[in-house]
Parts: C-alpha cells; sequence; structure tokens
C-alpha cells in the first residue's frame, strides 16, 4: 500500500516543487549575474559541451530559419486551451511538462503564431499563467515561454520581471522582445536594459534599440559595441544609428569617444557574420576622420593595431577599391589616409608601447600589444617565452612563439614545453574529448605547439607521441598533420608502434583514417596493424 501511495504521490508532485525559481536565482545575485541556472545540470545532462548563456538561442535567431509548427506546439496549444479556459494545477502541470520538453528556441515563433490563431484560448488567464510561468518557473524553457506570452499583451506591470530575468543573458532576447512588443515606452525601457548585458543579450538589445535620444547616440558610439560575442555583430548598427560619422568631424573629441569609435572601425576592418567596413556608407569619412584625430589621440597598442589594420586596408591592392572608388571613397582622399597613417606609425614612441603592453599582464592588453609586434617587426619572442617560464599553461603564448623560424628557438620551446607540460597526464588515451574547460588547459598547450610543428621536421617527437594518446580529438589531428608534412625517415623507427596502438583503441575514424595513410607509407598494411605487427 505505501509503495502505492508513494507512486501516487509521484505522480501529483509539481515538477517545480521543491526547486529555486529561475527569477528568484537571478535577483538573489544583485547586479553581477554570473550566468549559472537553477536547472544547469538536467538541461545539460548528456552533452557534450554547453553553450555560453544565450548562445543556442543567439545563433538560432541570427543562423538559423524559424522553424514550423511541430505535434509538440499543437500538443502545447491544447493544452493551453484547457488550461485558460479553466485554470488548475493539473492543467498548469500538464503545460509545464510539455514546455520542458519542447525546443523553445526553434519553436518559439511557431508557438506565438498558434497562440494568436487559436480561438479556444482566452487572453486573461493566459496572461495570468504566463506572468506565473516566467516568476516561477525553475526551467528555463518555462521561463523563456511565459516571458514570449507576456509580449502578445500591454505588460508595463511586468516591467520589474522582465528586467530582473533580462539581466541573464539567457532571457535577455525574450525581455527585449517582450519589452518593445508590449510597452508604450518600450525604448527607455531597452535602453536600460542594455546597459546591464554584455553578451548575446547586449546583441540583442542593441540591435533593437532605436536611437530616438542623443544620450542613446553617444552611449551606441562609446560602449554599444563591445560585447563578450563578437563586436562585429554591431559594429555597423552602432555607427549607423549613433552617427559616428557626424560624431568624428569635430577637431577634437572626449577619450571615450575615441575609444569608442576605436572599437567600431576595428570590427568593422575584420568583418565577419555582419556588415563591414564596406558596406557602411560613411566610411571614407569616418576613416578619414579617425586617423586625424588619431595623431593627436593615438597613444596604446590597441590604438596603434587599429591603425595598422587601416593601412593595410587602405594599402590593398584587392578588387575591393574598384568598387570602393565608386562609392564614396576618392584616389585623393584615399592617399591622403594613408600618409596620416604613415606619420602616426613613424613616431619613435610605438617600441615602447609595445613592449609595455606585452608586459602588462592584461590579457587585452597584450593581445594588442603581440598583434601590434608581429606587424612592426619589433622582437618579443624572449619576453613571451620568459613569462611562459613563470606560467606553463599559457596556451596562446605557445602559439605566438611557434611563428618564429628559428629551429633553435622552436627547440628551446619544444625542450621545455616536454619538461613542463604533464604529457604522462595529457596522453591517457584516445578519446572524443573536445578540450573546452580548465581541465584541458595543458590540452590546449599542447595543440599550441603542434599546429605548427609541420614547418619543423624532426622537432617534438616525445609532444607528437603525447598529442597521438590525447583523449582531445584536435590533439590528435594536430600530431598527425605534423607527421603527414615530415618525410616519414624522421619519424618512423620512434612512433610507428605508437601508431599502430592508437589504431586499435581509437574511438574517432577520421583519426583511425589518417593513421591507417600514414602506416601505408611505412608498408605497414590495415591487417598488420590490427595484428599489431608494426
Amino acid at each position: 500500500m505505501s509503495a502505492m501511495v508513494i507512486l501516487f504521490n509521484q505522480a501529483k508532485r509539481m515538477p517545480w516543487e521543491g526547486r529555486t525559481s529561475i527569477y528568484d536565482h537571478i535577483r538573489q545575485q544583485g547586479g553581477t549575474v554570473d550566468g549559472s541556472l537553477p536547472d544547469d545540470e538536467e538541461f545539460w545532462a548528456g552533452s557534450r559541451m554547453r553553450w555560453v548563456a544565450g548562445g543556442l538561442d543567439g545563433a538560432l535567431g541570427h543562423h538559423a530559419a524559424p522553424a514550423g509548427a511541430s505535434e509538440d506546439v499543437r500538443e502545447l496549444i491544447r493544452l493551453l486551451v484547457k488550461l485558460t479556459r479553466k485554470p488548475g494545477a493539473l492543467k498548469r502541470k500538464a503545460v509545464y511538462e510539455q514546455l520542458m520538453k519542447l525546443d523553445i528556441g526553434g519553436s518559439i515563433d511557431a508557438v506565438l503564431e498558434e497562440i494568436r490563431q487559436a480561438p479556444g484560448i482566452e487572453p486573461e488567464p493566459l496572461f495570468y499563467e504566463a506572468k506565473w510561468f516566467a516568476e516561477c518557473g525553475a526551467h528555463r524553457n518555462v521561463v523563456k515561454f511565459g516571458m514570449a506570452v507576456l509580449g502578445l499583451f500591454r505588460n508595463e506591470a511586468a516591467k520589474d520581471l522582465l528586467l530582473t530575468l533580462g539581466r541573464h543573458e539567457e532571457f535577455t532576447l525574450y525581455a527585449a522582445v517582450a519589452i518593445t512588443n508590449g510597452m508604450e515606452n518600450s525604448n527607455d525601457v531597452l535602453f536600460e536594459l542594455a546597459q546591464t548585458v554584455h553578451g548575446w543579450g547586449k546583441i540583442h538589445t542593441v540591435e533593437r534599440l532605436q536611437p530616438d535620444t542623443p544620450e542613446i547616440r553617444a552611449w551606441l558610439l562609446r560602449y554599444g559595441c563591445p560585447n563578450s560575442i563578437m563586436d562585429e555583430y554591431l559594429a555597423c548598427i552602432c555607427a549607423r544609428n549613433g552617427e559616428l560619422h557626424e560624431a568624428l568631424s569635430a577637431s577634437r573629441v572626449d577619450d571615450e569617444l575615441f575609444e569608442g569609435a576605436t572599437d567600431i572601425i576595428q570590427a568593422l576592418l575584420h568583418g565577419g557574420p555582419a556588415e563591414d567596413i564596406d558596406d557602411y556608407e560613411f566610411a571614407p569619412q569616418v576613416v578619414t576622420d579617425y586617423v586625424r584625430l588619431a595623431e593627436e589621440q593615438g597613444r596604446t597598442a590597441k590604438h596603434l593595431t587599429v591603425i595598422l589594420k587601416l593601412r593595410e586596408y587602405l594599402d590593398a591592392s584587392d578588387e575591393g577599391w574598384v568598387q570602393r572608388l565608386t562609392a564614396g571613397w576618392t584616389e585623393e582622399r584615399r592617399q591622403a589616409a594613408a600618409g596620416t597613417c604613415e606619420r602616426i606609425l613613424s613616431k619613435p614612441m610605438w617600441q615602447e608601447v609595445v613592449m609595455g603592453a606585452v608586459k602588462s599582464g592584461s590579457p587585452t592588453e597584450q593581445w594588442y600589444g603581440v598583434s601590434a609586434a608581429r606587424r612592426l617587426g619589433v622582437d618579443i619572442w624572449q619576453e613571451l617565452f620568459a613569462q611562459l617560464t613563470v606560467n606553463p599553461l599559457l596556451d596562446s603564448h605557445y602559439l605566438e612563439l611557434m611563428k618564429s623560424n628559428d629551429s633553435m628557438r622552436i627547440r628551446e620551446l619544444v625542450d621545455f614545453a616536454g619538461q613542463r607540460l604533464p604529457l604522462a597526464e595529457i596522453a591517457s588515451g584516445p578519446g572524443e574529448e573536445m578540450g573546452f574547460g580548465e581541465e584541458f588547459a595543458a590540452h590546449r598547450c599542447l595543440s599550441s605547439i603542434l599546429q605548427n610543428l609541420d614547418r619543423h621536421e624532426g622537432i617534438g617527437l616525445e609532444l607528437i607521441a603525447a598529442g597521438l594518446n590525447s583523449p582531445v580529438v584536435n590533439n590528435r589531428h594536430m600530431a598527425l598533420t605534423a607527421l603527414e608534412a615530415w618525410t616519414v625517415a624522421s619519424w618512423k623507427a620512434r612512433l610507428s608502434e605508437v601508431l599502430v596502438q592508437v589504431l586499435a583503441v581509437d574511438p574517432d575514424e577520421s583519426v583511425r583514417e589518417r593513421i591507417r595513410s600514414l602506416l601505408e607509407e611505412i608498408g605497414i598494411s590495415n591487417k598488420q596493424a590490427t595484428q599489431g605487427e608494426a
């Protein structure tokens, strides 16, 4: 009898009981939201990787077409009709459980369209239930659904709820859409939200923000572009909506504006998944004014990096200039801007600036210092190597140091890695790991070396052996790339047996195929390899 009671109670138990609501979780964190959610372990169970907060919805929204109504969506609508006609705990539970298994990110447009067309859904109970799902839900899909449905109504009463949830990047898109669709002063509220987020949430809000006040335009130019995903998503939007061409026409600008313009121009030059500098109609004027201002205000490695990239852009002989010279650029303006870049780059201060950035200890500053040093020919190898001896798990340092063409330096670095990287721990056996996370820091360092060993035949056999036995698939592929570039004589004696052993246990078919090809080069057939005849 007791077992039957337990089963009955489990059937009645609500899926949100005993759990912290997502709203309370975010609210308790105050102004600093760390990206975690109460349902993380459950939501990501079985996944080999976790998306950054908001990343899955961001990728779907920017790079995938919306899905149509599935049977799961239609079932949700049927359950919603029942819930709104006669609300009750068990009917709410049924909707909640249906939402838990629904792919909300790929289905939300279809869900909302079905709701709009469903004649049996009662609006007033729907609003109440949506607010409850957003405020009390302990699972992200449920909360997202509630927020999205709130966007179908005038929702000023839910402003604090939407802003609180929106501070977490996983929910900012849903907050932004609900605010835009449901509030009379939506742009002011959206601007408030935009200033609290930094990743996908910032991208979503800035894309929707109307530049209808001087305050918003000023913010877009100074702080609107930088984000933790890709500045390129927002660069052209901020330049246009902030009226960058007007702002930079002044004889001098404040440091915040110059810094913001640097971020925007850098992203426009880089290009990527959004509009770039050739899509920006005011590029000739903005580039001309920026380099003019940079003669006086350019002083950091970041400024230097952008000037170097602008010089490359202006000096390029690609076909793009044929089009540019019919779209606002003139040869005179191009040559004048290039000349200004040369004057800036001729200043003797830059070597000291570059070395200061490389030594700064700030990863961002150091990145700009390294990038500028590479272009200016400043030798920073010994400085980076010295930093590596203090912290041997700086994978970006290995990557940069391996670009050297000096075989003595490469040998010194490889010998160092052999002594300071935990090769025995790395070579724990082939697996299917992607190499993300702190526990794979050493594996990423090894990969940074291996991917450049193809240019240095015979150097690093010990590292290649470790890479071949790494659980990280990329390590094994990088090790094989080196061997494929070398002559067989340089590795056959020491690594043929390793290859045979790895072939027998490697779970990745693409790795096994590459190993078979290498073994055939040294006369070991697939049958021999299978029998262990190395």
